[in-house]
């Protein structure tokens, strides 16, 4: 076979798979999202999930040693907020929502620090507009490793109710306590 040949056959070839790859029925449309209870699917269950914020006057919060001390020297360890995430389920009930949060958070040693477990109070509060809906004070525990002094962990906050009559101004604020 002379090249002129080949090049040829492998034209029809390449034209040949390429029709077949093509076809004149069309795609079905997808299938709507199903629910997860009756009449909650996942899209709304987005929509109802309260926001989450962090408390600006609580992302960051400075320990001294003795805590009647606010100079430099005397600072144990500070710690902040930063980043957030939530999402909500139904409940097994079906009579209301269960939020979660989860903040990502650090932890610095000052001069007074000491490598070990050091418990971090961080306030949860589920507030429509003023009024309280949930409220507490979760304690975490961090490790501050001997190098460095430095840490970063993750809080996490599960099965927090938010009741059916939370309306669009309900938030989850999360902050140090």
């Amino acid at each position: 076979m002379s090249f002129r040949t080949t090049r040829r056959l492998a034209a029809a070839l390449a034209l040949v798979g390429l029709a077949a790859c093509s076809t004149t029925e069309p795609e079905p449309e997808p299938a709507p999202a199903q629910p997860i209870t009756p009449g909650i699917n996942l899209t709304a269950l987005s929509r109802i999930c309260p926001k989450a914020m962090l408390d600006d006057d609580q992302t960051f919060k400075r320990i001294y040693s003795p805590s009647s001390s606010d100079d430099a020297d005397d600072l144990a360890y500070q710690v902040s907020l930063s980043e957030y995430t939530r999402t909500c389920s139904v409940a097994p009930s079906g009579d209301q929502l269960l939020l979660q949060v989860a903040v990502a958070g650090r932890l610095i040693g000052g001069p007074k620090a000491s490598p070990g477990t050091y418990k971090v109070p961080v306030h949860v509060e589920l507030v429509d507009g003023s009024v309280a809906l949930y409220d507490q004070v979760i304690t975490q525990e961090v490790e501050l490793p001997a190098e460095g002094l430095s840490t970063q962990f993750l809080f996490k906050a599960d099965n927090i109710p938010v009741p059916p009559t939370a309306g669009e101004n309900t938030r989850v604020r999360v902050g140090v306590n």
